[in-house]
């Protein structure tokens, strides 16, 4: 589970700002939390976390952010390689050209916290740390300087000496050259198959990040080869009133000149797709599997939405269905199989696109419905303020998030405002009393 969040220097977001799932405790509501047990006691944590701000406050900068470092995290980089941050671009002395990434996180029964410094050349910081009784204690520690120079802590808590992953781990360290600097020493233990740092970047790569024109990879074929799937997002397409009634999948074979010819593609992708012997290929959001045989025919899979219309079924191809339809399709799968005991953390960017109010909320409030057994998690941008909700929310659930004067992002819990039993909080955030609002300027 996430537990806490810290970024800076990142696009729209300069100096820190730091996003916490874990409640207030001042706050006397025991909904949607999840217990951990940790080494320090029980803790309890938020399940979900929404931000709600105006246009270009920095909502999608934030998501943006977290794929960012995930991608840096498990991707790893290539030596002598630009780390490829974008960074604010207001200039703050202070900052000093360097950006942060730090994550608090359980795992195992083990919280962790780790992080790392960089700006577009180089690594500078970089720490791995594990909870005990009395504070954090470091796995390891890493300061690279501008020449390259790289010193490397392994604390006793890593493994003990004479273990083999420790030693490992004490050879990798000697490894990191000048020309790596821009790699992380986490990857470099995960690339080398030590356990912890394993089990960690399994942890990062978990992470479902999700923006309005993310597309779940291979859908056809998920629908065709899993029908309880399948059911799942046709039932619930049908009972959130689409028009959708039923969902089938269709093949057929298809001879690839003929494919190519059909679909006018360049000769460049003609190209590409007959040097692949195996695989799957997605062409205009339709799915093509590709197989080596002598005659180098493709099967074509399609989803087709079936609708009731004038007592016959019409089948529909899934450009022919509304935004509404196809973002559902993108987020029904997160509510499948939530009851499995699972940790998988969503972050929706603009959750609410192209939906009604009421699909959102209910969307959101499945989630938490069926997730009791699990350890998931959602955190989610939108616009609509129908889903400022305390009915459906606790009040530390919800984030504003706005541009100061500077230019920056920065976050608001609006569990920092005190709301008084039966005052009307959504006509107050219209008003502009928590901030977070569209200013607009009238020249009437």
């Amino acid at each position: 589970m996430l537990l806490k969040y810290i970024v800076s220097n990142y696009k729209s977001i300069g100096h820190p700002v730091e996003f916490s799932m874990l409640p207030v405790q001042s706050i006397n509501d025991d909904r949607f939390l999840k217990t951990i047990k940790t080494k320090a006691g029980d803790w309890r944590v938020l399940r979900r976390g929404g931000f709600f701000g105006p246009n270009a406050s920095g909502k999608t900068t934030f998501i943006e952010s977290l794929k960012f470092a995930k991608d840096f995290i498990v991707e790893g980089q290539k030596s002598g390689k630009s780390t490829g941050i974008d960074q604010f671009r207001g200039n703050f002395e202070d900052l000093k050209n360097i950006s942060t990434f730090q994550f608090v996180f359980y795992l195992n029964e083990e919280v962790y916290e780790y992080g790392f410094t960089l700006d577009r050349r180089q690594v500078y910081e970089e720490w791995l740390m594990v909870l005990t009784e009395k504070d954090f204690a470091p796995l390891f520690t890493r300061v690279t300087e501008l020449n390259g120079k790289t010193e490397i802590d392994i604390g006793p808590q890593f493994a003990h000496k004479d273990l083999k992953e420790r030693k490992l781990a004490e050879a990798l360290k000697e490894g990191i050259q000048e020309n790596q600097k821009n790699q992380l020493f986490l990857y470099k233990l995960h690339d080398n198959g030590i356990k912890k740092a394993e089990e960690i970047v399994k942890w990062f790569k978990g992470l479902q990040i999700i923006f309005p024109h993310t597309k779940i990879q291979g859908l056809p074929i998920r629908m065709k080869e899993d029908i309880d799937f399948r059911s799942f997002i046709s039932d619930n397409l049908k009972k959130l009133d689409t028009g959708v009634f039923n969902i089938s999948v269709v093949s057929d074979e298809i001879d690839f000149p003929e494919l190519s010819e059909k679909l006018d593609l360049p000769k460049k992708i003609i190209e590409d797709i007959e040097e692949i012997k195996n695989g799957i290929v997605n062409l205009n959001g339709k799915y093509f599997i590709f197989s080596e045989n002598k005659n180098k025919r493709t099967v074509f899979l399609q989803i087709k939405f079936e609708h009731l219309l004038n007592g016959s079924t019409v089948k529909f191809d899934i450009d022919e269905e509304s935004d509404g339809t196809k973002r559902l399709l993108d987020l029904l799968p997160i509510l499948f199989a939530m009851d499995r005991k699972s940790t998988m953390i969503y972050f929706v960017d603009e959750i609410d696109r192209s939906l009604h109010t009421k699909l959102s909320q209910h969307l959101l409030n499945e989630f938490i419905c069926n997730c009791q057994e699990t350890y998931n998690q959602i955190v989610f941008t939108a616009h609509d303020v129908n889903l400022i909700n305390l009915n459906d929310f606790r009040q530390e659930e919800i984030w504003f998030i706005q541009k100061n004067e500077f230019g920056e992002s920065h976050l608001k819990p609006f569990s920092d405002f005190e709301i008084k039993q039966g005052q009307d909080y959504l006509k107050g955030y219209l008003n502009g009393r928590f901030g977070a609002v569209p200013m607009i300027r009238r020249d009437c």
